[in-house]
């Protein structure tokens, strides 16, 4: 501590602290804009849709792709499951970090 400089009180205190909240955040927002239908199915043009709104086209006036609707929502969903399954201990920290009794 006696004699850091600002920067390195900031990287050898304040960033391994605030790993868990930042990571927590990234990993949420992530999750939210990858999920976001209604503002892309709405503001979106045709040459510039989304997955959810691509998944969404599989479903027809009068007949639904049931076999493509299925295997496009399995790779979709795959990178989420992959990136919640590897950080999921971060989600927890970040999130029970602030969540102190007093």
């Amino acid at each position: 501590m006696d004699g850091l400089t600002a920067i390195g009180a900031f990287f050898r205190i304040t960033l391994p602290l605030s790993v868990p909240g930042i990571a927590t955040a990234t990993i949420l927002s992530f999750i939210f804009s990858w999920n976001n239908f209604m503002f892309a199915l709405v503001l979106a043009g045709q040459s510039t849709k989304t997955l959810p709104v691509a998944i969404f086209d599989f479903i027809g006036y009068a007949s639904i792709d049931w076999g493509a609707l299925m295997a496009a929502s399995v790779v979709v969903t795959t990178p989420i499951m992959l990136i919640a399954l590897f950080t999921q201990r971060y989600i927890v920290s970040g999130l029970t970090a602030g969540a102190t009794k007093g």
